[in-house]
């Protein structure tokens, strides 16, 4: 019964210390578990895995929710010969990389500058630079250039006039800024009338 209830205490402490942190500001708490996490960051996650201290994450980086690092392989079976058998891998992801909802990013790993990672994907060996990557496993099924030309012709008939004025071409702001912006009301306004006309044929 006591060992129920200092388990529950932790857990209850470490929901409670992780709740002082947002997308923005969770990098001070996984470097402070020895991961190396560069500027700029979001992080929708609040784990790195079980050894955070083998994950080393660029500037720049998107992390969706649901992401997993596996730093660590199985090994249970072979514990009849070797008891004390582990198997661990680093994990890095460089600068500029975006790492979709659900991902499982296994052991030795390596994602290369500029990648985007699609959602769900199982990530078990190196993404070259510039790569987008999908599926299970992961594969390269594009080029990061070529989609940023499909993203922008999208937006341009997506974002309606007049907004996020405060931005300037050329400049790159820390995602926490850029949320403020975007996630002022009437930005939110302006973009949903925008987006239902453009889909739905009328404003609501």
């Amino acid at each position: 019964m006591i060992s129920k209830i200092n388990s529950l205490l932790k857990k209850a402490y470490s929901v409670y210390r992780l709740s002082k942190y947002n997308s923005y500001t969770i990098a001070e708490h996984f470097r402070s578990q020895g991961a190396q996490v560069g500027n700029d960051c979001f992080f929708s996650v609040r784990s790195l895995g079980n050894e955070p201290y083998l994950v080393k994450i660029g500037n720049h980086v998107g992390i969706a929710s649901g992401v997993r690092f596996l730093t660590h392989s199985l090994g249970w079976n072979y514990r009849d010969r070797i008891p004390d058998l582990q198997i661990f891998g680093k994990i890095e992801i460089k600068d500029n990389c975006n790492i979709g909802v659900d991902v499982i990013i296994l052991p030795d790993v390596t994602i290369g500058e500029n990648c985007i990672v699609a959602a769900g994907s199982v990530v078990t060996k190196d993404i070259p630079p510039n790569s987008i990557a999908a599926g299970v496993p992961a594969k390269v099924i594009g080029n990061s250039e070529d989609y940023f030309k499909i993203a922008q012709a999208k937006w341009m008939v997506q974002k309606p006039e007049g907004y996020m004025l405060e931005l300037k071409k050329g400049v790159q702001y820390s995602p926490q800024y850029m949320a403020q912006v975007r996630n002022k009301k009437h930005y939110k306004i302006l973009l949903r009338k925008h987006l239902t006309k453009l889909y739905w044929g009328k404003e609501y």
